[in-house]
């Protein structure tokens, strides 16, 4: 998101150029270059409907996930250590919540040889969707649980922007071309619903975290998962919304805020981030859920 509105904006100045020659030079990072060349050893003889993206984790894929995976493997150091932090905490975790699954990479991962784990995988957009089941399908992963649904603060109906295969949540009375409208469900009905008890949780819904995470209170409170967020500022606004809430909600449930390398964060290093950032968020040690929640559900009723 960043990116695309930094290339606006060296559009409209008709300094396009310098976008050029800063992705040209990124390109060339050393450490991507290692990471292109791990990639190509491990890839050596495999066709576009497989990829290995990790040592021993080689999936079946439609030829369309195969460059959005890469980004997860070289294309994106950011993204490639956001998938380094998840395949950490999934070695311990037995279920998982994929909001904003896509075309399923971390469900697959985490499914993929352990099937006594169970992975539920919500993507909205009907293009994402197609290709989720077809992959999911393809590496056989019956501990796989795909359902096309937004995750939201209530039951109902949310109209949404298509993005490339992703959908976006629109902002009342925000009109625009490729919108479609979706069923949107809590996190918490679903997982009630289908017995489901998550471990891990993944939040990736460009920008309708604080929404997602609303619907979200009771398993917060009552199965502790640790989350892994991909907040994004911007939209948040856009929508009604701020980190600062994000932080608020998460910080009143009991949570406390990581890097992608564990290191500790303060909320408020959270709530003033300018840019799309990556972040692992989990309960403190200690902290009393229903006493929390409680004081969540109090502040938020002033």
């Amino acid at each position: 998101m960043l990116k695309r509105r930094i290339r606006r904006v060296l559009t409209a100045l008709r300094l396009e150029s310098l976008y050029t020659v800063w992705h040209w030079l990124a390109a060339w990072d050393p450490r991507r270059l290692r990471r292109r060349a791990l990639f190509d050893e491990w890839n050596r003889g495999a066709g576009t409907d497989a990829i290995v993206v990790r040592p021993g984790l080689r999936l079946a894929i439609d030829p369309r996930s195969r460059e959005p995976f890469e980004w997860f493997c070289f294309r994106s150091l950011e993204m490639c250590r956001e998938f380094d932090a998840f395949c950490r905490e999934m070695a311990a975790s037995r279920c998982f919540l994929d909001a904003g699954a896509c075309h399923g990479i971390f469900s697959l991962a985490f499914a993929h040889g352990r099937p006594d784990v169970l992975a539920l995988a919500i993507e909205p957009s009907p293009i994402a969707h197609e290709i989720l089941i077809g992959n999911v399908g393809r590496n056989g992963l019956a501990n796989v649980i795909p359902r096309q649904i937004a995750a939201g603060s209530a039951a109902g109906r949310l109209r949404m922007r298509q993005v490339w295969h992703h959908l976006e949540a629109m902002a009342e009375g925000e009109v625009g071309e490729g919108t479609v409208e979706v069923p949107v469900r809590t996190l918490d009905d679903l997982c009630e619903e289908l017995a489901f008890e998550p471990d891990l949780m993944k939040i990736d819904v460009e920008g309708y975290e604080l929404a997602a995470l609303q619907g979200a209170r009771g398993i917060l409170t009552q199965y502790r998962p640790r989350l892994l967020l991909e907040l994004h500022p911007t939209r948040l606004r856009e929508l009604g919304g701020s980190l600062g809430e994000v932080v608020d909600l998460l910080e009143g449930l009991g949570y406390r805020f990581f890097d992608l390398g564990g290191a500790p964060l303060s909320g408020g290093e959270v709530a003033h981030k300018e840019s799309n950032c990556r972040l692992l968020a989990a309960p403190a040690i200690g902290t009393d859920p229903t006493a929390a929640a409680g004081g969540a559900a109090g502040a938020s009723a002033s």
